[in-house]
């Protein structure tokens, strides 16, 4: 009778394990839980907000252009998204936008430079940005050692092209350039006045190359030059034109 009664077998000690992957899910949940936690706390909100590059345009103006203020959601900015709302601005010439975790956004701006002022016919001074744009509304205090391009139309079609050209010129050559003028009668050419007290005319298609010429006359008398389709140069005093 005893023989058939199958003998005693102890199993404590020879508990199974949990499965691991029942701990993967159980770790999971709770790093869910934890996230969805801080996204509703004030620790996923943006704190600081770094504007740079600005000088033309306001901060407040690049960050209403962005939309982005404080107290928003870290997570939901989008730099790329920001980034080019920005460049909408037409001062902005290049706009950069990085987060630092956990609650920082920088702005980095590069401008476009202000070649010079459009005198208009009431005696105004509008700046002039490097690509041709006027600033119409844009309340900056004058600058006499910038290019004055005066007697123009704003709607003038060489005025945008010309300057162009002259952004393209070497520094030295545009700080020397005090005025720019359309020439009534021919209306592809400007009379350029310079601090070396010379008048230089030119063809707007040509001013960034012919204008390079120039620095050889800047020991010139004052005089005229002409850098059309041959170029001479003729002083003041009356006397033979040089070439």
């Amino acid at each position: 009778m005893d023989e058939r009664i199958p003998p005693f077998r102890n199993r404590i000690g020879k508990k199974r394990s949990p499965s691991p992957w029942i701990l993967a899910f159980i770790f999971l949940f709770f790093m869910g839980a934890l996230f969805a936690i801080f996204l509703r706390s004030p620790l996923s909100k943006i704190k600081e907000i770094e504007v740079s590059g600005n000088q033309l345009v306001s901060t407040e103006t690049i960050l209403k252009k962005a939309r982005l203020q404080k107290g928003v959601s870290f997570f939901g900015v989008q730099p790329d998204e920001i980034a080019n709302q920005i460049r909408t601005i037409p001062e902005v010439r290049h706009a950069e936008v990085k987060k630092l975790f956990p609650d920082k956004v920088t702005i980095l701006v590069r401008e476009k430079p202000v070649v010079g002022w459009v005198e208009t016919k009431d005696q105004k001074h509008l700046p002039i940005l490097s690509d041709g744009t006027i600033l119409p509304h844009r309340q900056l205090s004058f600058k006499s050692d910038r290019i004055l391009f005066k007697g123009w139309d704003l709607a003038h079609p060489m005025l945008q092209q010309m300057v162009q050209e002259i952004e393209k010129l070497p520094p030295m050559i545009q700080r020397s350039i005090k005025e720019v003028r359309p020439v009534p009668k021919h209306q592809d050419q400007v009379e350029i006045l310079t601090g070396y007290h010379h008048r230089i005319f030119v063809r707007v298609e040509d001013l960034s190359q012919k204008m390079n010429y120039y620095p050889s006359f800047f020991k010139h008398p004052q005089g005229t030059l002409y850098l059309l389709e041959s170029i001479w140069f003729i002083p003041d005093d009356g006397t033979e034109p040089a070439t």
